[in-house]
């Protein structure tokens, strides 16, 4: 039969880690052969379901692709900026008006746009945006200095970010230490089914093959982990500061 563990001592990683080496001996020997196909699919899902929350909780949520949507939208925002600066040195009346026009419109965000926060970028920029194509004025000095293609990649870039940033923040929030205690519950009753399943056909066939080797194997798993957890006990025993009592001092 089976060895018993305690589940709930395990770290959210070692459990992860055990239900993975738990489910890749199922595996081996063939759910379908040892006729819990049904509980090791079960399991299998909450495990690779615990497995994406936990990564999402541990992760940074600033990733790769964050980064990058945000690089393409600094250098859209930089590079408008840097060529309105440049036509103000023009020598063309109406090229140096229409430089003046959106320089002093970019003025009232600040300097170092690119360098705000995530949510302070996004908002500027939006705001940036929607002043481009709503005031007639600054809509005409964009089209006569050729900015028309920068700004359209920069409301790409901006919005394109804002719909990643609100998917990293929706994945994290999933990724709370309730979701992931609740589905390690769930977790832990689809491993008892299994494990339960397979000590009946265990006995119903006398441990014979392939049942006797599965156990075995499982069962050198669990004294694996319960090594583990004595060992983490003891340390624990071992690291804990018994108080002194102060032992009273005669009176002279």
């Amino acid at each position: 039969m089976t060895n018993s563990i305690l589940l709930s001592r395990l770290r959210n990683s070692e459990f992860i880690q055990f239900l993975t080496d738990y489910l890749a001996i199922i595996q081996e020997k063939d759910p379908a052969i040892l006729q819990v196909k049904k509980q090791y699919d079960a399991l299998a899902t909450l495990q690779s379901n615990l497995e994406v929350l936990f990564k999402t909780a541990k992760g940074s949520d600033i990733t790769d692709e964050l980064i990058a949507l945000d690089l393409r939208r600094d250098n859209a925002i930089n590079g408008i900026t840097a060529l309105v600066a440049g036509y103000g040195y023009s020598p063309d009346a109406a090229v140096k008006q229409n430089s003046k026009l959106l320089a002093d419109h970019l003025a009232l965000f600040g300097t170092g746009i690119a360098k705000d926060n995530y949510q302070s970028e996004t908002a500027t920029l939006r705001n940036i945006l929607a002043d481009w194509t709503g005031k007639p004025e600054l809509k005409a000095a964009i089209t006569a200095l050729n900015l028309t293609s920068l700004q359209t990649e920069l409301e790409a870039a901006n919005t394109a970010f804002a719909a990643k940033y609100l998917d990293r923040a929706k994945e994290v929030g999933s990724a709370s230490p309730d979701t992931i205690k609740a589905k390690r519950l769930e977790a832990d009753t689809a491993y008892y089914k299994l494990r339960d399943a397979i000590d009946a056909h265990f006995t119903l066939e006398d441990g014979a093959e392939p049942y006797a080797s599965t156990i075995n194997s499982v069962n050198a798993l669990i004294d694996s982990y319960n090594n583990l957890l004595a060992s983490r006990k003891s340390n624990a025993a071992t690291n804990t500061t018994v108080p002194v009592t102060p032992v009273a001092q005669p009176v002279s």
